[in-house]
């Protein structure tokens, strides 16, 4: 005997941010190797980034060891060096994880690459050596593997400008606020 009914399941897979945002790549309890890098010069580190959705960054975040003083300025870019946002930092904690809000969240597109970064004016910025050799992964932001689009954990010397040099994979503690559209 035929059964009288055909089923057919169909199974998709769930956004991968349902309520996982307002998020970033590192959570609030990550810390770096080194809190402060014994290095006195002004430079602007960064990483590289990707959202797996479309978006908004609404802040802009670092870890800060005790010796890095100053007053930090925040920075979202293309790829290529567009300057998409800035933002600077008030109300600093002597240490650890120092956020300030966009005044406008900044728009992103869905697996396109962008760097954050901020000026550190007086050096002494966290790092962890060799971190970017693999991805970070927190889905739905990852900081790229180096290799994935040029090498990651990114920096430049001298005053607040794109950062596109690189070393030893370094991640310089950069992070953003993301918020699904």
């Amino acid at each position: 005997m035929a059964a009288p009914y055909s089923w057919t399941f169909t199974t998709t897979a769930p956004p991968p941010v349902a309520g996982q945002c307002p998020c970033s790549v590192f959570t609030a309890t990550s810390t770096p190797a080194t809190a402060s890098t014994n290095d006195g010069n002004g430079v602007e580190v960064g990483m590289k980034f990707r959202s797996d959705v479309a978006g908004s960054v609404t802040a802009i975040r670092f870890y800060k060891g005790s010796s890095n003083t100053g007053t930090h300025t925040g920075h979202l870019w293309s790829s290529t060096g567009t300057l998409l946002a800035s933002v600077t930092f008030t109300g600093e904690g002597s240490s650890g994880w120092q956020q300030a809000n966009l005044s406008s969240p900044v728009a992103i597109m869905a697996n396109t690459t962008y760097v954050v970064s901020y000026y550190a004016p007086n050096g002494f910025y966290s790092s962890s050596s060799g971190y970017f050799n693999s991805a970070a992964d927190r889905a739905p932001l990852h900081g790229l593997a180096s290799g994935t689009e040029g090498s990651n954990g990114v920096y430049r010397y001298g005053s607040q400008s794109f950062p596109t040099d690189s070393w030893n994979n370094t991640n310089y503690w950069v992070d953003v606020v993301f918020t699904t559209s």
